[in-house]
């Protein structure tokens, strides 16, 4: 149910936008991506910021309400030799992913705001909805970097870890967040917002569960998949079988903030909404 939640809301705003008129626009988004997980246990870890860009079109039903659709990109990466702990320290895993998001999400303007209007100047809101994205984590080893999804390296398509598939690269997540708009001229305005995913797998950094066996992984997976799975420094690799590697209850999240500049070529505009019935005065 949950996860159907924000498709519902989209739809329901969409065809209860009944103005005659909307009014358009267009995005350009400028921004960093962060992510949480096993190899980095915060959002707002500023050591692992990386760049994001973006487009976008939304579509202006009113001054309240809007929705709209955009293709972020951007990457993460996780590390932890970065981290304030002996436990990551010593497994000593990293990895590194590129992102691409497409989104659908309904917006709130808490106050009356259109870029096309020329009575509103800036609004905070909020905005919820539904996006599809794809990650690949990889690894660096002799300068050459492998994806780790297809070696398996927590045992998944293995005989003896039948319970472990491996996980799917293109998945679907629940992006929610705010910001505030503001207007530069009839024509420009900008946006800053941030806007967390939640997502469905622990496996954006390729770690999650326990270690596999060794011998399981080097006789099924291959010697790569051995490597990738336990690169810990204090030289009891082979005592980790089984061991914990990973929190699999604790789902991974992606966030994307910064700013984009929008524009529009609508010289109509519908005002005759504030939240939800009424003119804007």
């Amino acid at each position: 149910m949950l996860r159907k939640f924000p498709l519902q809301l989209i739809l329901f705003i969409v065809l209860s936008g009944t103005v005659t008129a909307q009014s358009t626009e267009f995005g350009l988004f400028l921004g960093t991506t962060t992510y949480k997980g096993e190899l980095n246990n915060s959002l707002f870890n500023t050591r692992l910021i990386q760049p994001a860009v973006g487009l976008l079109y939304r579509k202006n039903f009113n001054n309240h309400w809007a929705y709209r659709v955009g293709f972020n990109f951007g990457s993460i990466s996780g590390d932890d030799a970065l981290a304030n702990d002996s436990y990551q320290n010593n497994r000593n895993l990293s990895f590194r992913s590129r992102l691409w998001d497409a989104h659908l999400l309904a917006e709130f303007n808490f106050f009356p705001y259109q870029l096309a209007n020329p009575k509103t100047r800036f609004s905070p809101f909020i905005f919820a909805g539904i996006s599809v994205y794809h990650f690949n984590p990889q690894a660096e080893n002799g300068g050459e970097w492998y994806d780790l999804q297809p070696l398996g390296t927590e045992g998944q398509g293995t005989s003896a870890y039948p319970d472990r598939n491996k996980y799917k690269r293109l998945a679907v997540g629940i992006p929610f967040g705010g910001g505030f708009k503001i207007k530069f001229t009839r024509r420009f305005g900008m946006t800053i917002e941030a806007g967390a995913r939640r997502i469905y797998t622990d496996y954006l950094d390729d770690v999650s569960t326990t270690y596999a066996e060794k011998n399981v992984l080097l006789a099924q997976n291959g010697e790569l998949a051995v490597l990738f799975s336990d690169r810990s420094i204090d030289g009891q690799a082979l005592l980790n079988d089984n061991r914990q590697r990973g929190n699999a209850s604790d789902k991974d999240w992606f966030m994307f903030t910064g700013i984009t500049i929008n524009y529009t070529l609508s010289s109509k505009y519908g005002d005759n909404c504030t939240p939800f019935r009424g003119k804007l005065r």
